[in-house]
C-alpha cells in the first residue's frame, strides 16, 4: 500500500484532527474469520473477504479479471484498463469507522505503485437499488454504467467519492434542475438547447457543484452518452464536433469517461 493510503486512513491525532476512530486493513488480520469480519461490517461482501486472504499480486489479478469481464469491451478503453491495473502495487479491503458507535464502512482501495494517488470503491449495488432509480428516473441507464455499479456502487480518487450512488444520483438530478431554473440559465451545446430534465448526474467534481451527466437526448453509440455541466457558469460540453468531444468532456460511453478519470483526467493515448 502506498504512503498516501497510510496517511489518509489515519487514526493518530494531529492538530486535534482524527481522520478515523478505527481502521483495519483486512489482509493484515489473517486470524479473523468471516463471521468476525461480517459482525463488524455487515455489508462486507463475502468475495471481498476471500480476496483479503490471498496475496497482493493475486488480488490485483483477480480484480482486474473481474473488471475486464464485467465491463463491455471497447477498443480504446480495454487496453487503458489493462494499463491501470499494471500501475498498481496492491488492492486492499479496508474497514473504517469514525466513532465507536458506528458499524464499519467497507472499501476496496487501489494503490498506485508510483505513490501518486489511490482510488476507493464501495461494495456493489444490489438489484433493489437499480429498481429504485428506474422508478425515479424514466430513462434506461447505460449498460456499462450498470455493469460498473455491480463492481462498485460509489467510487473515487483520494478523499473524494465523486462517482455517485444511485440514491445520490436521484437527489443531485433534482438539485441540478432546480439550480438551473433558479439561475435562469439557458443550457446550450453549441447552438442546441439542452433541457436540464434530460441530464442525469453520475459524477460530481469535488467542491465545484459541477457534474458529469448522462444526456438522455444524445446517443452517439448504442448507449446514452455523457457530457459535463459546469455549476459555475452553467455551460455544458459542446457535442457538435466529434473530433473535440474528449476535449470538451463529452464521452460516447461511460467506460470511456471512466478511463479518462482513472488516467488522471488526461486524454486517451
Amino acid at each position: 500500500m502506498n504512503s498516501l493510503i497510510q496517511q489518509f486512513f489515519n487514526i493518530e491525532e494531529k492538530n486535534g484532527d482524527v481522520h478515523f476512530h478505527d481502521v483495519y486493513f483486512l489482509h493484515e488480520q489473517p486470524s479473523w474469520s468471516w463471521e468476525e469480519a461480517c459482525q463488524k461490517a455487515p455489508q462486507l461482501p463475502r468475495p471481498w473477504f476471500e480476496l483479503s486472504r490471498i496475496s497482493s499480486s493475486d488480488r490485483i489479478e483477480f480484480v482486474s479479471a473481474l473488471w475486464l469481464d464485467k465491463l463491455p469491451y471497447h477498443p480504446k478503453s480495454y487496453p487503458a484498463l489493462v494499463r491501470f491495473f499494471q500501475r498498481l502495487d496492491d488492492i486492499g479491503i479496508i474497514l473504517h469507522r469514525q466513532s465507536e458507535e458506528e458499524f464499519f464502512t467497507v472499501e476496496m482501495v487501489y494503490s498506485l505503485a508510483d505513490n501518486s494517488s489511490f482510488f476507493r470503491g464501495l461494495p456493489p449495488c444490489i438489484e433493489e437499488e437499480f429498481q429504485r432509480i428506474k422508478a425515479e428516473i424514466p430513462y434506461d441507464l447505460p449498460r456499462d454504467f450498470e455493469a460498473f455499479c455491480r463492481i462498485h456502487h460509489g467510487f473515487g480518487k483520494l478523499s473524494e467519492l465523486g462517482l455517485l450512488t444511485i440514491d445520490e444520483m436521484v437527489e443531485e438530478r433534482e438539485n441540478v434542475i432546480q439550480s438551473v431554473l433558479e439561475a435562469n440559465s439557458i443550457l446550450r451545446s453549441g447552438d442546441t438547447l439542452i433541457d436540464p430534465n434530460l441530464l442525469i448526474p453520475f459524477y460530481e467534481s469535488f467542491g465545484l457543484a459541477s457534474y458529469q451527466c448522462f444526456y438522455a437526448d444524445w446517443y452517439p453509440a448504442s448507449e446514452m452518452g455523457n457530457i459535463y455541466l459546469s455549476g459555475i457558469d452553467y455551460t455544458v460540453s459542446d457535442i457538435t464536433d466529434r473530433r473535440t468531444w474528449a476535449e470538451h468532456l463529452a464521452f460516447p460511453t461511460f467506460v470511456e469517461w471512466l478511463v479518462y478519470y482513472l488516467e488522471g483526467m488526461t486524454l486517451f493515448v
